[in-house]
């Protein structure tokens, strides 16, 4: 169980149920990686709010709260919302006086000095540039007209700058174009006819071939990260098994007992992808509209994208127009009738095909996967039916469209 619940989110210990939710939603905008946050601060919000969501480990944590006599909870000076009714709670009592906290010293670098904001002219480098936080890092690498895109975690940027300084020995301080581009617009890539099913498909996640379109492929991209990052997010109805399905395919196993998503969860996946060195984020967002506000914030620069329905569900996939049109809306189009230059690779999964009393025809989601130019696959979390076909194709949709995107701005 999570420690130090309530000031991990910023909220009393008498806070609502509501009032959780809404401090959560604005923790994990604060520190989800993809935000320039702490990893572990994000893993830590969503481990709090799943114990004070839940009545009976609530319950739990709070008893344990008053056994060791913690101040969790009780330290004053949190935002309250005073349209909400608060819970009434045994194990509230009136903060006590706290002294004001002392002002935080700027953070130096390994000569005692502050790193320089990174702006026009001159950049320093810092000597030591592992102190720096991720934020630090993504603004120094901008104003050093890096391309950076893709990189979420700490020690990929480290790596990134520490290229910079062995293509350039000595100390570097002028601003040079980017190392690797950038995405621009791109030519159609989904063909005529979307792949039907996991067997016309064939399996593209072979990673032995090692080569892409254009030939043999280096185990590092020249000028890029030590590893290539994919960004995918998984998109669909609650209960529909998005979880079960990114689960299965990470850890090899069906998680029976069903946990709703908070928010948007993240996790990365290191893969080989036509003989790549590939780490796969993935975002898997929750279903339920009282999480909205978050996943709309993570449709940004998205790669590929899970569009997953339950086959048991009808409901779940006549919905799925309505995920078009919130990804839509939010500069992430997904079907080929929305193209708008540069789009995600869309999987279609039809998800549970393990189970009776099926609702939606295999025939339906594949015409639904054909009108919008995306890709089909029947599969099970629970049996692991087509789970790794589905995702190692998609993962060389998205990288060969990478590697091709290279090659158009280095010609250019």
């Amino acid at each position: 169980m999570a420690q130090n619940c309530y000031d991990i989110l910023g909220v009393p210990r008498d806070a609502t149920v509501e009032e959780i939710k809404k401090a959560y939603k604005r923790a994990a905008l604060t520190h989800h990686p993809d935000k320039g946050g702490d990893s572990e601060k994000f893993k830590e919000c969503g481990a709090a709010v799943e114990t004070l969501t839940d009545d009976r480990k609530r319950a739990q944590y709070d008893s344990a709260l008053i056994r060791t006599r913690s101040k969790d909870g009780l330290g004053g000076n949190y935002n309250r919302d005073p349209s909400v009714d608060r819970r009434v709670s045994s194990t509230s009592r009136p903060p006590p006086d706290r002294p004001p906290a002392a002002p935080t010293a700027p953070k130096t670098d390994s000569s005692g000095r502050p790193p320089r904001p990174p702006a026009g002219g001159a950049v320093e480098i810092p000597s030591d540039p592992s102190s720096l936080s991720i934020k630090e890092l993504k603004e120094l690498l901008t104003a050093l007209g890096m391309d950076h895109e893709g990189c979420l975690e700490k020690a990929d940027l480290l790596a990134l700058l520490q290229s910079r300084k062995e293509r350039r020995p000595g100390r570097d301080t002028t601003p040079r174009g980017s190392a690797g581009g950038s995405r621009g617009s791109q030519s159609p890539r989904r063909g005529q006819s979307p792949q039907g099913d996991a067997a016309r498909a064939g399996n593209p996640g072979d990673a032995s071939a090692g080569t892409s379109a254009g030939g043999s492929a280096p185990s590092r991209v020249p000028g890029g990260p030590r590893s290539l990052r994919a960004k995918i997010m998984s998109l669909g109805s609650g209960a529909v098994g998005k979880s079960t399905l990114i689960k299965r395919y990470c850890e090899g196993r069906f998680v029976q007992k069903y946990i709703t998503t908070i928010g948007i969860d993240y996790g990365v996946k290191p893969c080989k992808v036509l003989g790549l060195d590939v780490k796969v984020n993935f975002f898997d967002t929750s279903g339920d509209d009282e999480f909205k506000d978050i996943r709309v914030e993570f449709y940004d620069k998205t790669s590929g994208v899970l569009l997953v329905y339950d086959v048991t569900n009808r409901k779940s996939f006549t919905d799925l127009d309505g995920w078009l049109e919130e990804a839509q809306s939010h500069g992430c189009p997904l079907s080929q009738r929305q193209r708008t230059g540069d789009m995600p690779f869309v999987v279609v999964c039809a998800n549970k095909t393990d189970l009776p009393r099926r609702s939606v025809t295999k025939a339906e989601g594949m015409e639904f996967a054909s009108r919008h130019g995306m890709y089909y696959y029947e599969t099970s979390a629970s049996t692991g039916e087509s789970v790794v076909e589905a995702m190692n194709f998609l993962f060389e949709k998205v990288v060969t469209n990478h590697l091709e995107m290279r090659k158009k701005f280095a010609a250019g």
